[in-house]
């Protein structure tokens, strides 16, 4: 699933023709499975925010749905989500009710029949939000130029790919040391292209980081002038008041992260219940709000607004294979460069 400037603006046709109608039909649905949920036992959760990141969602949820526990467990890293509910599931026949994680992670899960297949529109979610019928996009990571206020002034910020790989930057920039913003680069303008691009990049010798959280603050910090990194990754430092800002790429690379439910969900009104609620605008701007990640498709979300000037670019979920395989590739050019800090 590709979300593009024209899906985005299918979705604002839908929420402007059918407003007040889908509100009502969403809230009469979630209260219906919210009376159900709260006879159950917790909804177990996993997701990969931290602790209090994850108290502020459930806090907002909670404010909505005050009889229904959420616990949420921290999975991160690697393909941890999959294999932790798969061994679960083998192990105990069930896994946490609500699972939220990559395409990689997710898919890897429906074809072992670990998720609910279902139609989400029963629950009020609109169909702009689901691929297929196992999981919903929730939320996403937005690639940016992030880029040190003080060593370089705005009009001085690269505006295209051409000049973000141009020889002047040498020694001036940073980048995880992961080369996917050019992998997911590659499905809009082609494998050849975003190869040559990351080929030119590596020529600039950029400092290379195992993490975008402590890039960001080495940009503020002024040890590079800009880095490629994420929206939400940067907004420590800008909230600290640092010199930082961001600066949009077109296309934007991004990575959308999915939920999906267990299919032997333990407390399955619940778990529809918070997938049902973080698909709506209310859960949606909540987790924003907590995270810094936000759904581009959901209307109200600052992320909506970030990608609805420019073209994203993002490999289909459904494609992933091919996807990991240029990936792989192209994180061994970006090591030519050096060892990570």
């Amino acid at each position: 699933m590709t979300f593009s400037r024209r899906s985005l603006l299918h979705l604002s046709v839908l929420s402007v023709a059918c407003l007040w109608p889908a509100a009502q039909l969403a809230a009469q649905s979630m209260d219906e499975l919210a009376a159900e949920a709260a006879n159950g036992p917790p909804v177990v959760w996993y997701e990969s925010s931290p602790e209090d990141q994850a108290d502020a969602i459930i806090d907002a949820f909670n404010d909505r749905f005050p009889d229904v526990e959420i616990e949420h467990i921290r999975i991160t890293g690697g393909n941890q989500l999959a294999a932790r509910a798969i061994q679960e599931v083998e192990a105990r026949g069930y896994t946490a009710d609500v699972l939220t994680g990559g395409s990689d992670h997710i898919w890897s899960l429906n074809d072992r029949d670990v998720l609910l297949r279902t139609d989400f529109t029963e629950i009020g979610i609109d169909p702009a939000l689901f691929p297929n019928d196992f999981t919903v996009a929730t939320t996403a990571s937005v690639y940016m130029i992030v880029y040190n206020t003080s060593r370089m002034s705005a009009d001085e910020v690269p505006t295209n790919w051409d000049e973000i790989v141009d020889a002047r930057w040498a020694d001036r920039v940073g980048s995880w040391v992961r080369a996917a913003a050019f992998a997911q680069l590659s499905y809009a303008v082609g494998e050849d292209r975003a190869e040559a691009l990351l080929q030119d990049f590596v020529q600039t010798r950029p400092l290379l980081f195992q993490s975008t959280f402590p890039m960001a603050q080495q940009v503020a910090a002024g040890e590079v002038d800009w880095a490629i990194g994420f929206y939400h990754t940067s907004q420590p430092p800008i909230a600290a008041g640092a010199p930082v800002a961001l600066a949009p790429l077109d296309p934007t690379p991004m990575h959308t992260i999915y939920s999906s439910i267990s299919a032997n969900a333990q407390n399955m009104a619940g778990a529809k219940l918070l997938l049902a609620w973080l698909a709506s605008p209310e859960g949606a701007i909540a987790y924003e709000n907590a995270t810094q990640r936000g759904n581009p498709l959901v209307e109200g979300t600052r992320t909506q607004a970030l990608v609805a000037g420019v073209e994203t670019s993002e490999w289909p979920p459904e494609r992933i294979s091919e996807y990991s395989a240029i990936s792989e590739r192209f994180n061994g050019i970006l090591a030519a460069v050096g060892e990570a800090r």
